[in-house]
């Protein structure tokens, strides 16, 4: 059994991946004799800790180089606050990486600002984007919500430390290739885990609802998560206010932490947005879980998304509720039968109420939805088969060994002495702006015949 170290974010931490990784720990563990290294050791949930080995991250070069590890585990998200000392160490020490998203932005960001100022920002963006990234640094600076953002998500860096890549989705896989098109790179469905709290029937909804002062006849319509910006709540809410017309019964409960930056929700809600909705702010676990349940419909919608699997989704899905999706992302990769999707554009709105109409006013359409949905959660991301894939995986890099990636100009700054870089860069410029293509190989290889011809 190998042993490893698995770097991330632990329960109580305030991060849906401490939440991943606490279910997914105990299932790896009977394929793995695992270390945990997290940011705030002594906070680690109790029967974690009673169960395995949890220490500090400034402990793990010292374990590491006291007896290394055979596989080294980091787990990353888009966040400074409890990724950025992860993925520092992972530069230092590669390793398997699970990106839980491709976007990392912010992450990378905070961590240049914090560490080397603005230049370190703009030469991150040169690393990863060229002149084009250079261009766009200045503008990009102090930027939180530019769509431009979601074009540079900056996780090249990172993808060249790692020795291999664990992802939850075709378009994080499809992203990353398109960028790094040699990873070493493999699809872990995110793993569904209800546990016990989802449990209960008529009375538990009637005791919810009755604490929130709502009718125990209502049609609940619901939204999970984290709310920010990108969860289209403005569209949602709208559509929301025209099936209240027909449907005056109807409540819509969102249920999270509201992001800091969010203030517009707010405003939204205090005019006559607002009616028919109840916000409940951050629920422990087993509350977030009995009110999934007790939803008639959960709206989802996702507009930038950077290749997240939405844990709250799938929870919904594993659940049996009827859930309505933006179609982009990992939720396009939702099989059809299994929740209603909503293309981008001026029609969202509309086909949301639509949507919403349908799914209230006809039962058998709702039930069906909702039993394709549990029976998909529950086949394809079982959590012993994502343990699984995590073990055949670790097993596969640790016997191959794979070579510390090694960067070249234009990823590295250029050499002051060398003038033939310079030369090269300047040919392929000239052949873009004649218009020439990665696929027009032919003329590549008289090119790459010529430099070499002449000792370039």
């Amino acid at each position: 059994m190998r042993r490893i170290a698995f770097l991330s974010p632990l329960p109580p931490a305030t991060s849906g991946i401490a939440d991943y990784s606490g279910e997914l720990v105990p299932a790896l563990a009977r394929h793995c004799e695992i270390d945990l290294f997290t940011e705030h050791a002594e906070e680690t949930d109790t029967l974690l800790a009673q169960s395995f080995a949890v220490r500090s991250l400034d402990d793990f070069r010292a374990a590491d180089r006291r007896r290394p590890y055979s596989g080294v585990v980091y787990q990353i998200g888009n966040g400074a606050a409890h990724h950025g000392a992860i993925y520092r160490t992972l530069l230092q020490r590669p390793g398997i990486v699970v990106l839980h998203e491709y976007m990392l932005h912010h992450l990378m960001r905070d961590l240049a600002l914090e560490h080397g100022g603005k230049a370190a920002f703009v030469e991150e963006m040169r690393y990863c984007y060229g002149g084009t990234g250079l261009a766009m640094a200045g503008r990009l600076l102090h930027a939180n919500d530019l769509p431009e953002m979601w074009t540079y998500p900056l996780f090249e860096r990172l993808v060249d430390a790692a020795q291999g890549l664990i992802v939850h989705s075709r378009a994080t896989r499809d992203r990353v290739l398109a960028s790094r098109p040699d990873t070493r790179i493999v699809i872990v469905p995110h793993h569904l885990s209800l546990h016990d709290a989802a449990a209960g029937g008529p009375e538990v909804r009637a005791r919810l609802l009755s604490q929130l002062g709502i009718d125990v006849e209502a049609f609940v319509v619901a939204s999970f998560g984290h709310l920010n910006p990108a969860k289209r709540l403005d569209v949602s809410l709208r559509a929301f206010a025209r099936f209240r017309q027909s449907h005056p019964q109807a409540v819509y409960l969102l249920v999270g932490e509201v992001a800091h930056a969010y203030s517009e929700l707010d405003e939204l809600l205090l005019g006559e947005l607002g009616q028919g909705v109840v916000t409940t702010g951050r629920v422990p676990l087993d509350t977030l879980l009995q009110h999934m349940a007790h939803c008639d419909v959960a709206v989802n919608l996702r507009h930038p998304t950077g290749g997240e699997t939405s844990g709250a989704c799938l929870r919904l899905l594993g659940l049996g509720r009827a859930v309505v999706v933006t179609d982009a992302g990992w939720f396009s990769e939702i099989p059809d039968d299994c929740c209603a999707k909503i293309p981008l554009g001026d029609a969202e709105e509309e086909t949301l109420f639509a949507l919403l109409e349908a799914l209230a006013d006809h039962e058998p359409l709702r039930r069906a939805m909702q039993a394709n949905a549990a029976r998909w959660a529950a086949s394809q991301h079982r959590l012993e088969d994502s343990a699984s894939d995590y073990a055949a995986f670790i097993d596969e890099v640790a016997d191959t060994a794979p070579e510390a990636y090694l960067a070249v100009p234009p990823l590295a700054p250029e050499p002051t002495d060398d003038v033939t870089t310079p030369l090269i860069a300047e040919i392929s410029r000239a052949l873009g702006d004649l218009g020439f293509q990665e696929r027009d190989t032919e003329i590549h290889q008289a090119l790459a015949a010529a430099l070499v011809s002449l000792d370039l």
